[in-house]
């Protein structure tokens, strides 16, 4: 659920880096420890939720403007977990674009206020100067929307293409635990208290193409080509995702006609699934 701030900072390795969106902007979840030295782009809010198209039923396939993947619903639900694997940005010269992946809580419904979710972006980032051509970033962030996404210092938290990463969001008393491994390199973890009180009424497995805010203006911004996202290990409260009432949504543009993401069926497991890039 996070979105870019078209001027964002951020602490980073014990400086304060700005940078400046140059393109319009986008809906998604997180902010950018640059691989090559470069300042991160930080996603400062969340964005617009999901917009089930009316022509599907109340389960099963639905359109959004800027998720695809799974979501699972239910009356409550005290944690959800899945691994992927952290997929490779092909990049266009000098164009910003961006792609997160994450699991979270809540969200899910237009009546719900927030969203608890951890995860990573593979993304596209402009140069900074003559005779740049920018590349890709890959970084890990959290968000406790609608507080603001908070990014992982790259220093401490590396995050590259083939990385096996494994997040859970759990109740944990009156706030939550957020953790994220990176196999074999580190593990995040923290307990973080939500701002607005949240319903616990939905999990997620989502791939995001995030929003870029100009004020009260906010813009989804164009899907870095990630090419194929594996999701594995998908369970909520310790049951597969196909345990529950659950939505297979597939990311188009408003009217429906250009697909930029397509989901999968669920494995025979009913845990894993698979989401393709198609379009920007």
């Amino acid at each position: 659920m996070r979105s870019v701030s078209t001027v964002a900072r951020i602490g980073l390795a014990g400086a304060v880096a700005a940078v400046v969106l140059l393109v319009v902007p986008t809906v998604g979840a997180a902010g950018l420890p640059a691989t090559s030295g470069r300042a991160p782009l930080v996603p400062a809010t969340s964005g617009p939720r999901p917009v089930p198209s009316a022509r599907d039923g109340l389960h099963g396939t639905q359109s959004s403007l800027n998720w695809a993947g799974y979501a699972a619903s239910g009356p409550s639900f005290s944690s959800v977990t899945g691994s992927w694997t952290q997929p490779t940005a092909t990049c266009p010269a000098d164009k910003a674009q961006l792609a997160a992946f994450w699991v979270g809580l809540d969200g899910y419904s237009s009546s719900d206020p927030t969203v608890e979710q951890i995860g990573t972006d593979s993304d596209c980032v402009r140069g900074r100067g003559r005779g740049s051509t920018g590349g890709s970033s890959y970084y890990a962030w959290f968000e406790m929307y609608p507080s603001a996404l908070e990014v992982l210092p790259s220093s401490s938290y590396p995050v590259g293409p083939g990385d096996t990463l494994t997040a859970t969001v759990a109740v944990y008393g009156s706030g939550y635990l957020l953790v994220l491994v990176d196999a074999g390199r580190w593990t995040y973890s923290t307990v973080q208290l939500p701002s607005t009180p949240p319903q616990n009424a939905s999990a997620e497995w989502i791939a995001e193409a995030p929003t870029s805010c100009r004020g009260a203006s906010c813009t989804i911004v164009k899907l870095a080509d990630f090419g194929t996202i594996g999701f594995s290990g998908a369970e909520a409260d310790g049951l597969p995702i196909s345990s529950f009432a659950n939505d297979q949504i597939t990311m188009a543009n408003r009217n429906g006609k250009k697909v930029k993401a397509g989901t999968s069926a669920l494995s025979p497991a009913g845990s894993a699934f698979t989401v393709s890039w198609q379009h920007s």
